[in-house]
């Protein structure tokens, strides 16, 4: 009886074993299928699509059509002549402001040394300025581009410093821009300067000289014209037949007493 017995607890331990086992072995199995299947969508993912080139000939696109790149360098042409519209009006603009800081640092120093320069014309007479400019540090140098008498402006316009009678800031114009820019300028030095002048050569090679008179001078008020009163429509009339002769010439006068 306790061998029997013994038999059927042994037979029940080896049925727990491998009951045990083959629910193992289902888990692993299952786990096996799961990493296969991931594995699979890796292998979906890396495997390499279709390109153009594997469809057949007739399935491929004939590419863009001539109306619709004719559109596309239409757009690219506004596109470009926009920016460039953009760039000359800024760098027009760069240079005004460039040539304005200029010339007030000259009309400055001009002012500053006003008993100096007088005192060169009381006793030498007609005298180039520009070396009493470089001694005393007073010029700007992106102006000096040679060793002559002449300074060279944002526009590349000549500008001669000089006493004669007079202390004179001579400007050489070639473009309307830089005309009226130096008319408006002289209007912020209206109490110091003389005279404002230009002078055109005309068709007959003669000089026709136009004078507008500071506000300190009688002649100002008697002539009426002063540069303190000169508008837009005035500069504009003034530069363009100044502009329109062979010879565009602009002097800002101080007085040298």
């Amino acid at each position: 009886m306790k061998f029997y017995e013994f038999g059927r607890s042994f037979f029940r331990k080896i049925n727990n074993i491998t009951e045990s086992s083959e629910k193992g072995l289902d888990k692993v199995v299952s786990r096996g299928e799961k990493n296969f299947s991931v594995h699979r969508k890796y292998m979906n993912f890396l495997r390499p699509r279709k390109t153009a080139l594997d469809e057949p000939l007739y399935k491929l696109s004939a590419g863009r059509s001539m109306v619709e790149m004719l559109g596309v360098l239409a757009i690219i042409g506004v596109l470009s002549v926009g920016a460039i519209a953009g760039y000359s009006k800024a760098m027009m603009k760069y240079k005004l402001n460039k040539q304005t800081e200029q010339i007030t640092q000259i009309l400055s120093g001009m002012i500053e040394y006003k008993n100096l320069f007088s005192e060169i014309d009381a006793n030498s007479g007609e005298t180039f300025l520009l070396p009493y400019y470089k001694k005393l540090n007073i010029v700007p140098q992106e102006m000096v581009k040679d060793n002559s008498n002449y300074l060279y402006d944002a526009f590349n316009n000549k500008v001669l410093l000089y006493v004669s009678g007079g202390i004179y800031v001579s400007f050489y114009d070639s473009d309307m821009d830089s005309c009226i820019n130096r008319f408006n300028l002289a209007k912020g030095f209206a109490d110091e300067l003389l005279a404002i002048g230009y002078a055109g050569k005309d068709t007959e090679d003669e000089y026709q000289e136009h004078w507008f008179w500071g506000n300190k001078n009688v002649r100002c008020y008697n002539d009426k014209r002063c540069i303190s009163t000169l508008d837009v429509n005035t500069i504009w009339s003034i530069c363009n037949e100044c502009i329109s002769g062979n010879v565009c010439q602009v002097y800002y006068v101080f007085p040298s007493s």
